[in-house]
């Protein structure tokens, strides 16, 4: 298996222009003889003096502040949440593809949604384009997300499930589309076009409304067992025509669009049906003024994304360009040019992510990729990520195989070779027992390592483990978080505290209220993060009165000691995370103290190799089943991931 990676290059000249012209004016204005205002001014004979021109100057810059107060906002929030979501929040966030982002012209941003309202923050702060999303009314309503909203240029979209609202009565499904109701007020609660929303069931959309009681439905319900009957929800017809002129607006400025076309967010390790929306603005765009407008689909990858020092990657594939097929039909079948090109754009998503169908599966292609990789040679983040997705894919492959079962004939290697596959060779049983053994074992293996409290990277050196190494980091241990305690209990545990308990309050909310959420875990960072950047504010507010109350400091050195109190804050962070880190070195050290638990570790590594050298083998010999997967350097993985999915009916968050 063929794993490729090629770095993206960094544009020096536009870094190398203004980090020089700043070095310029820096030398200019440090030496007097060759400041250039002093010169001027030195040749007016006191007419014109340095404190006039700054004055003018400032004016000026005051001026311009004003005049481009939208465009500064947007890039001091931006830098303010490139500060502390890249540094403090996450342990890293890392971009892979930059280059597939156009740098100019109109182009529409398609990502995952696993993380609520810090995906976008994660898009905005690591995209080298502006980029206006589209949010939900609701949260752009809300008195903080809203102002961030409004500060990054958002486009609010009113959705029906925002502002859906509880039916009278009950109603009686009996598997026709014909839906009887008992104390319903249909003629006055509902409108043709709105949507009912009954449990367990998509909503569906209203064709006709007979009477106070019967309406025509645009598709079947099925009758309940006991034939009682049912309370139902009422999704209002939403007007969109100002969304569309502001969205339509912004495109043909060249504008950058984000959208997460799956609506809502989600803790699942697939995407959710996608809503139409993004595909009805693609193509609405593209008819109503012949611009070409590319749809750029973004992978957003959580390691611990619910937690403070997770990781993230950011990966841009490549853009999707709408056929000219696709156009053509718009203009006489708009539902099945929507359909195909949400085909398309759910296609270009599952290839920069990695889809599996739970949770489970993913930490086992993850444990898969790193027993696989040579031992010592450390992936890129393309590779890694390109390694993981050829494992989900052809996993998917085979266990196709190993349901469909029919035997296959080998050559005298026990490897398939690319005549065999092109014959249509399956699976033998003694095939099948193989490779569910080697999964089970995987298992295994990552439920050892949990009960050891180790980690796979741990294992390669356990042996020479000594004395030394637990007295070692026990003191790094010791030191960094000795470095760390003042300013973390200080500043940054108060709100973290409060933060934290308030987040788990919000995921209780959000699965109760979700259809789709599994553990709400998409909830939990987007709330830590908010209300951490609401409650750090008043901490330093109390430090500030305390300063000012309590102290003889001169206001000088009050005003010195709060400008460094979020530098003693990030110095802090950077000094638990590390301590962390090695706490996570010093458990198994120390439970390696125990004589047994030292028997235990001991047979790890053996454990491991012998487990690598498994894996190893079955994908030389089961690797050619998966054709391109295996033999090609680069996969086109919009093909591959290629699902059918069912369009939804509203409109992205």
């Amino acid at each position: 298996m063929d794993v490729v990676g090629k770095k993206d290059e960094a544009p020096q000249q536009s870094f190398a222009k203004p980090s020089g012209t700043m070095l310029l004016l820096i030398v200019l204005f440090s030496i007097d003889d060759l400041n250039p205002v002093r010169f001027a001014c030195s040749y007016t004979f006191g007419l014109i003096t340095k404190r006039q021109v700054g004055s003018v100057a400032a004016l000026l810059l005051f001026g311009v502040c004003i005049h481009q107060r939208r465009q500064l906002l947007y890039f001091v929030g931006r830098l303010f949440f490139r500060c502390t979501l890249n540094n403090m929040f996450f342990r890293s966030v890392e971009v892979v593809g930059a280059h597939n982002l156009p740098a100019t012209g109109p182009v529409i941003l398609t990502g995952n949604h696993n993380n609520q309202f810090v995906d976008g923050l994660i898009l905005l702060t690591n995209c080298e384009r502006e980029i206006s999303f589209m949010i939900a009314q609701k949260s752009y309503d809300r008195p903080f997300v809203g102002f961030l909203a409004r500060a990054f240029n958002c486009i609010p979209v009113s959705r029906p499930q925002d502002v859906a609202v509880k039916g009278n009565g009950l109603v009686f499904p009996d598997g026709t589309t014909r839906l009887r109701g008992e104390g319903t007020q249909f003629l006055t609660q509902v409108d043709a076009g709105a949507q009912l929303v009954l449990k367990g069931h998509d909503p569906i959309k209203i064709k006709s409304i007979a009477s106070n009681t019967e309406v025509e439905l645009s598709a079947e319900v099925p009758a309940l067992a006991d034939g009682s009957g049912m309370s139902y929800k009422v999704l209002p017809k939403v007007d969109q025509s100002k969304m569309y002129d502001a969205v339509y607006k912004s495109l043909t400025q060249g504008k950058c669009l984000g959208i997460f076309p799956e609506g809502g967010s989600h803790d699942r390790t697939d995407l959710l049906p996608l809503k139409a929306g993004v595909a009805i603005i693609a193509l609405g765009a593209t008819a109503k003024y012949h611009i070409n407008i590319p749809i750029v689909p973004v992978g957003l990858t959580y390691f611990d994304g619910h937690r403070f020092g997770g990781r993230v990657v950011v990966e841009f594939g490549s853009p999707i360009d709408i056929p000219e097929p696709i156009c053509a039909q718009y203009e006489t079948d708009k539902h099945a040019a929507v359909d195909a090109l949400l085909q398309m754009v759910t296609n270009g998503m599952r290839g920069v992510i990695v889809p599996t169908p739970d949770y489970h599966t993913l930490q086992l292609i993850y444990m898969a990729r790193r027993l696989f990789a040579q031992d010592g040679l450390k992936l890129s983040t393309e590779q890694s990520m390109d390694l993981s997705r050829r494992f989900a894919a052809g996993l998917d492959r085979i266990m196709q195989l190993v349901h469909d079962a029919p035997v296959r004939s080998e050559n005298d290697s026990g490897i398939v070779s690319p005549g065999e596959v092109a014959s249509g060779a399956k699976l033998s049983a003694e095939d099948i027992k193989c490779i569910e053994d080697l999964r089970a074992d995987l298992e295994k293996y990552r439920a050892t390592l949990k009960s050891l409290g180790l980690r796979d990277h741990h294992v390669r050196s356990i042996g020479w483990w000594s004395t030394a190494d637990l007295v070692g980091r026990v003191l790094y241990l010791v030191g960094t978080m000795a470095l760390g305690a003042i300013p973390q209990v200080l500043f940054n545990v108060p709100a973290m505290a409060i933060a934290r308990a308030l987040a788990v309050t919000e995921q209780k909310k959000a699965v109760q209220a979700s259809s789709v959420k599994l553990k709400g875990l998409d909830v939990v960072m987007s709330y830590k993060v908010l209300y951490c950047l609401m409650f750090s504010p008043v901490v330093y507010t109390i430090y500030t009165v305390v300063l000012f109350t309590c102290t003889s400091y001169s206001t000088t050195t009050i005003v010195l000691l709060l400008f460094a109190l979020p530098v003693f804050s990030y110095l802090g962070t950077m000094a638990s995370e590390q301590g962390f880190r090695t706490y996570h070195d010093v458990v198994p050290l120390l439970r390696r103290l125990n004589p047994q638990n030292r028997a235990q570790q001991d047979e790890i590594p053996a454990l491991r190799a012998s487990l690598q050298k498994r894996l190893r083998q079955a994908v030389r010999k089961y690797g050619p089943l998966c054709e391109d997967i295996y033999y090609g350097k680069k996969v086109d993985w919009n093909k591959e991931f290629c699902q059918e999915v069912s369009p939804g009916k509203g409109k992205s968050e």
